[in-house]
C-alpha cells in the first residue's frame, strides 16, 4: 500500500501544478491521504499483532494431552 500511496501523493502534485483542482479539493484530498496513511499504519500494527497472537499456543495443557491420545 505504501507505494499506491506515493503515487497518489505524486498525482496531486501533478494535478496541483497544472491548476487543475480548486484550493478545497487540494485541502481535501491532502487530508484524504493523511487518513489513508494513518490507516495503513494502523492495519499493519494490527496485522502484526495478530501474527504474534496465532504463534502463541492458546491451547491448554489438559487439551492437548487429550488430542495427542
Amino acid at each position: 500500500m505504501p507505494e499506491k500511496l506515493v503515487e497518489y501523493k505524486e498525482r496531486l502534485a501533478v494535478l496541483q501544478e497544472k491548476g487543475g483542482i480548486s484550493a478545497e479539493a487540494q485541502v481535501l484530498l491532502e487530508e484524504i491521504l493523511l487518513d489513508l496513511a494513518e490507516k495503513n499504519r494502523s492495519n499493519k500494527a494490527m496485522r502484526q499483532v495478530i501474527l504474534k497472537t496465532g504463534k502463541a499456543s492458546t491451547m491448554s495443557t489438559r487439551l492437548r494431552e487429550a488430542l495427542y491420545e
